[in-house]
């Protein structure tokens, strides 16, 4: 019995307390069967447990190199657009608007008009967009049902969810 799967352990418990509930097996098989799919079951335990912690020790080590990465990439992000501020202002120095090379062409050219605030409160109320967002408070809905057990109109609680915990 030593590669039995999950799946497999769980069928054989089902399989081995339906023969029992139906007088097939004496105590002794059932105890023995079952001590036997019991140790499995731990084994098959200990590969779970070693699988999921090997999976999130992988996951944590993934979410390092992103953090990392990312700031790589702002830090090449950055050095990249001083870089195109140092020759822009090199070729306007120059007097230079537009240049061909074999690899393309580098210009400069006129932004679009932009809007920058330098102080919100001396702007006219013509101006200035009110923006209201609503938040639903479930902990305040979740604590009002245990107090009362009323539930509000438009919620459902659900209390029958269950989660692997590996420890």
């Amino acid at each position: 019995m030593s590669d039995l799967t999950l799946y497999n352990i769980t069928n054989k418990f089902v399989d081995l307390m339906d023969k029992a509930e139906n007088g097939e097996l004496t105590e002794e098989e059932y105890n023995q069967l079952g001590e036997e799919l019991a140790l499995e079951l731990q084994h098959k335990g200990s590969g779970i447990i070693g699988y999921a912690q090997n999976e999130e020790a992988l996951i944590d080590a993934v979410d390092t190199q992103i953090k990392r990465l990312q700031e790589f990439k702002k830090s090449k992000q950055n050095k990249l657009e001083k870089f195109k501020q140092y020759v822009k202002e090199n070729m306007e120095r120059l007097g230079i608007t537009k240049m061909d090379t074999e690899l393309g062409t580098l210009s400069i050219a006129k932004n679009p008009m932009s809007v920058e605030i330098e102080n919100e409160e001396e702007i006219p109320k013509e101006f200035k967009q009110q923006v209201i967002t609503t938040k639903i408070d479930k902990t305040a809905i979740k604590n009002h049902f245990k107090e009362s057990g009323e539930i509000i109109p438009g919620a459902k609680i659900i209390d029958n969810k269950t989660s692997l915990r590996i420890k």
